[in-house]
């Protein structure tokens, strides 16, 4: 972990001051981006925080991945609690300088995690039944002119077991198409996922959740989208794609903004 608190010159602004409360690591995850009208995603966001938008266009994620070695600071990690899926719907909101990540929903398929985030952090997390199936062997797929060894494909679903009407369902195939990068500063895919903070309302207070680790190294993706009633806000056209493969990350308490 100390290799990992040392390697900072990619924030945008320092590490907290405080220790680290939890680390997890993010495998086989999906970013799937859709630029969305702000004035439609300003309804579903608190009033208290500021959209962050590009080229006057805000944006909406989808990101399935699995979390695994999931553990607090100073303990081991705990059988049956350390590893399960989740989902996060999000937008991109800025606040005090900052600029981070608002959650419309986050769904997993641990229940003391969702209920702990709720009851802790005020995040909303949703229980979902989900499954991640993957392939074992490798697939040489041609991509920009190289032949490369990648793994997937990849299928995730969702079915969020409290939602009625329809909502809360996903159902995707999804694979790498080139080796990792690391997009410069200014650019779209750049911009869209070194966010190293989180935002939450509770009590009529703002809270903001710090997390630390390196630099996005993301591959181009495809995606078969079979099911999608996840985002409040509709989505329109193809999103556009990248894949990480393992990002281990340090989380650190909520703190009042």
């Amino acid at each position: 972990m100390e290799d990992l608190l040392k390697q900072t010159a990619h924030r945008p602004y320092p590490i907290p001051d405080a220790p680290w409360l939890m680390t997890q690591t993010w495998e086989n995850l999906l970013f799937m981006h859709w630029p969305v009208d702000p004035e439609v995603v300003r309804k579903y966001v608190t009033p208290e925080l500021e959209l962050d938008t590009r080229d006057g266009q805000a944006w909406v994620t989808i990101s399935p991945f699995q979390v695994k070695h999931q553990r607090f600071r100073a303990l081991p990690e705990i059988p049956f609690l350390n590893t399960y899926l989740e989902l996060n719907v999000r937008t991109y909101v800025k606040r005090n300088g900052r600029n981070g990540i608002y959650f419309f929903s986050l769904d997993a398929n641990l229940a003391p995690a969702v209920l702990a985030a709720n009851g802790l952090l005020a995040l909303p997390y949703k229980y979902a039944k989900m499954s991640f199936e993957g392939e074992n062997d490798f697939d040489e797929i041609k991509a920009s002119g190289k032949v490369f060894a990648a793994v997937g494909p990849f299928r995730f679903t969702n079915s969020r077991i409290s939602e009625e009407g329809g909502f809360g369902k996903f159902d995707a195939v999804y694979k790498p198409l080139s080796k990792p990068y690391l997009y410069e500063p200014g650019t779209l895919e750049h911009w869209l996922v070194e966010r190293y903070c989180l935002f939450t309302t509770r009590d009529g207070k703002v809270l903001r959740g710090d997390i630390h680790h390196l630099p996005w190294n993301v591959s181009e993706a495809s995606a078969k989208m079979v099911m999608n009633t996840m985002s409040p806000v509709p989505l329109s056209g193809n999103p556009l794609l990248q894949y990480c493969e393992s990002k281990k990350v340090l989380m650190f308490p909520f703190i009042e903004d």
